[in-house]
């Protein structure tokens, strides 16, 4: 069972529709997920698990998202380690899906 902080209903955090549908509008479904997992930093295993893909599509989606400078992505030993941006934190806030700070 995947483990996400945000349910993927669309809805805001307050129930109403439309802030997360914006998001997943603009990165679809599972990329704006990926992008909520990326918050807390994980390899792409974990971001792969979070997500229930398979290994090879979470990295594909981590591609897309570090393309857009919205996550960035180091090498830890065998591990690789996806990391938000400001960019991509900003995105979330935006769209209520982050607590501001």
């Amino acid at each position: 069972v995947p483990a996400l902080r945000e349910p993927l209903t669309g809805a805001g955090p307050d129930g109403s529709p439309g802030r997360n549908r914006n998001l997943e509008s603009l990165l679809g479904r599972t990329r704006a997920a990926a992008l909520r997992v990326t918050a807390d930093g994980c390899t792409t295993t974990e971001l792969a698990r979070r997500l229930d893909v398979s290994a090879a599509a979470a990295s594909q989606h981590a591609t897309v998202l570090r393309n857009a400078e919205l996550i960035t992505t180091s090498r830890r030993g065998g591990s690789v380690l996806h990391l938000i941006t400001p960019l991509g934190l900003a995105l979330l806030r935006t769209n209520g899906t982050v607590p501001e700070a």
